[in-house]
């Protein structure tokens, strides 16, 4: 029997010799996967990918199955990320071979929702379909499902199918992922609220208003709440309930949400002014449309206001459009002075824009004549067959 002192010496020896190779190689691992996964939640891709590639050679060299899915998959994200598609699926695909030969299926399935990613990116929308089929299908069977990765995978399906040209197909993969939404993290969850007001913006999109307005009204109702009445989500629900107010016919309702909406830009937009007058430009025509011109012309003036700073084409056309409410209320002179704006406005902007001043010619033209003032319509026609002519 060797004695107790002698084994003790024996083991200390080996632990010495063993210790500090096994130290450093579990020390650079570590280095590795650690600065992989920092890099990558900081966005630092590139570096990101750099230190993730050598945590995949190492777990290949010390053959850890699990360790060289886990490393392929963040760095198939780092490469995702730069635009590397091609690079992506191939490491995304190399992981997906190893998941097979260790019979892994919720790796396989972290693989195949990677893959639609790496998908998705390429815009290769029927194969991302086909690989979150795929994914439901196996996490379906499974005997312990992981519910909100299949809420998630649920969602993006319907997205792929909506990108797919089938909004039909995507609306009962987004109903799922709402109720499916709702049982794991509640109605009021910010991503449910996100799922509900997407799903409300494709029943616009496909004419179903009344689901559509169901849909964006409760989802307005929570971002207004999770984010305040001034927030981007909350403007964009607004923007989108309006519009399927008055694309089902309710002017009065979509007229009182889009002022809503104008009012909370104000708030949002503060100093960029350009931003709000393009607003107010764009509620101007719808009012011109709904025969309010009253509102219309407040709305052009504020907007024109601001277009003039910089002067350019919308302060032409914002002049035109001024003249088109005048001559719809039968203020002829009004709207010629009008048009005489917007032209000089098209004068400065030099040769490339004549066609509009030709066109802005003729119509003041025609106006002139119903003023009986045919001598300057005249005029104004043989002007603008003169810049037609040296133009081409």
């Amino acid at each position: 029997m060797i004695p107790l002192s002698i084994a003790l010496r024996w083991s200390i020896q080996l632990a010495n010799r063993a210790t500090p190779q096994l130290g450093s190689w579990s020390l650079e691992r570590s280095l590795n996967r650690v600065e992989g996964e920092r890099h990558l939640k900081a966005r630092n891709w590139p570096e990101a990918e750099k230190y993730l590639a050598q945590a995949v050679a190492e777990a290949d060299a010390r053959e850890h199955s699990v360790r060289k899915i886990h490393y392929r998959l963040l760095l198939a994200e780092a490469q995702r990320k730069q635009g590397k598609v091609a690079e992506a699926e191939q490491t995304v695909r190399a992981a997906l071979e190893h998941t097979a030969r260790i019979s892994n299926p919720a790796g396989y399935l972290q693989c195949l929702d990677a893959l639609a990613e790496v998908f998705c990116d390429a815009e290769n929308f029927p194969a991302m379909e086909a690989a979150l089929q795929e994914g439901v299908r196996i996490e379906s069977v499974m005997p312990h499902p992981d519910p909100l990765r299949m809420a998630r995978r649920v969602h993006r399906l319907g997205i792929a199918r909506h990108k797919c040209g089938r909004p039909e197909d995507a609306v009962p993969a987004l109903e799922k992922a709402v109720r499916l939404h709702e049982q794991i993290c509640g109605e009021e969850h910010a991503e449910t609220v996100r799922l509900v007001s997407e799903l409300g913006r494709l029943y616009r999109a496909l004419g179903n208003h009344q689901e559509a307005q169901r849909c964006l009204r409760s989802s307005l109702r929570a971002h207004e709440k999770l984010l305040g009445h001034d927030a981007p989500e909350t403007v964009s629900d607004l923007h989108h309930l309006a519009g399927s107010l008055e694309e089902s016919g309710d002017i009065e309702g979509a007229a009182e949400l889009y002022e809503r909406s104008l009012m909370l830009k104000q708030r949002i937009v503060g100093g960029d002014l350009e931003e709000l007058a393009d607003m107010q430009f764009g509620l101007a025509n719808m009012y011109i449309g709904w025969s309010n011109y009253a509102r219309a012309r407040e709305l052009l003036s504020e907007a024109i206001g601001t277009f003039r700073g910089r002067k350019g084409p919308r302060l032409a056309i914002a002049y035109e459009t001024s003249a088109h409410i005048d001559e719809c209320c039968g203020r002829y002179i009004e709207a010629v002075a009008e048009l005489g704006r917007a032209a000089k406005v098209w004068e400065a902007c030099g040769a490339e824009r004549v066609p509009e001043l030709a066109g802005n010619m003729q119509h003041r033209a025609e106006l002139l004549e119903m003023l009986r003032k045919r001598g300057e319509a005249a005029w104004l026609r043989d002007r603008a067959a003169e810049l037609t002519t040296a133009a081409s």
